[in-house]
């Protein structure tokens, strides 16, 4: 491989996958926005993944998309990593937003490979290759969501893009498979590898990846930071039962539509969740009732989602 794999991580830990919280009008909140920032900063997170599934990335125009990049940077004001991604159902697309992230100062860059139509391992190398040429400087990531895509790239072809293209860095892998996962860090000169499923964060950092990037670490990131930190200092039955706890507040939201659960999680917090943007759907009462007795159920979990201070 190239010597862009051998560079560290950007973010080692938990990288929240920032929810993106809409005003009355249908467009990003930014007063919202930095309250969400300075929670998941403050409550320990190593860093953020903006405008991915979790924020909605594809359901904003470009324009828009650039300018939460440019507020989200701003707020943050480099006291954690961010990654930008830039993702995009045409390559052109995804490049102008490279380039802009890049120049706004995004600590790395993520795409998702292109949608929609079939292509050839020779037309998403040339993809990526033309996405990471926009922003030369700047370090990228595969994002690797066959759910979402309807199809996974898989460990041969994101190896042999890694190798070949000199500022792609790692991936970050989102699916259920911790054997995939050790395929990638398996190799000889292993990738950086984050993955993107909440319940694999112990798991994948105990096998060497960089560490996950979360949705529900928006809603409790003092959860996330604890596994890491017990991770890192080897109590490793605390970070087994504290991975667990993330595990059932998973699977309370099984059959319901997924970011809506995650921005009800937040309201119920007292922090600004409000409904995801069209069309997604949003929970209806029944599926508000649902969620909350299965929270009621298990006050374990209710420890974790007492209102902020």
């Amino acid at each position: 491989m190239t010597s862009s794999t051998t560079a560290p991580p950007h973010a080692e830990g938990v990288l929240s996958a920032l929810l993106t919280p809409y005003g009355a009008d249908g467009k990003p909140d930014e007063t919202a926005l930095a309250v969400l920032i300075d929670f998941q900063i403050s409550r320990g997170v190593d860093g953020l993944f903006i405008l991915g599934t979790s924020g909605e990335g594809l359901l904003l125009s470009a324009d828009e998309r650039k300018a939460f990049t440019e507020t989200a940077l701003k707020i943050v004001s480099s006291r954690v990593p961010v990654v930008v991604h830039c993702g995009a159902v045409d390559t052109a697309t995804a490049a102008e937003l490279a380039r802009h992230a890049a120049g706004c100062g995004a600590t790395a860059i993520a795409s998702l490979p292109p949608l929609f139509f079939p292509y050839t391992p020779e037309s998403q190398l040339e993809h990526f290759t033309r996405v990471a040429q926009a922003a030369p400087d700047c370090a990228h990531y595969v994002y690797d969501n066959p759910d979402r895509t309807g199809y996974a790239l898989g460990p041969d072809l994101v190896i042999k893009m890694i190798r070949e293209i000199p500022n792609l860095c790692g991936l970050k892998d989102t699916g259920d498979s911790l054997a995939r996962i050790t395929t990638y860090l398996s190799q000889p000169d292993p990738p950086v590898v984050y993955t993107g499923n909440n319940v694999l964060l112990l798991g994948a950092l105990t096998m060497g990846a960089a560490g996950a990037v979360s949705t529900l670490a928006n809603v409790v990131p003092e959860l996330f930071a604890a596994i890491v930190a017990a991770h890192r200092q080897e109590r490793l039955a605390e970070a087994r039962d504290l991975q667990l706890t993330v595990a059932r507040l998973q699977a309370a939201t099984a059959g319901l539509p997924y970011i809506a659960s995650a921005k009800h999680l937040l309201d119920r917090r007292g922090l600004p969740g409000g409904a995801p943007r069209s069309p997604l759907p949003a929970l209806s009462p029944e599926h508000r009732a649902t969620l909350d007795a299965r929270l009621a159920a298990d006050p374990a979990l209710l420890t974790w989602l007492r209102p902020v201070d």
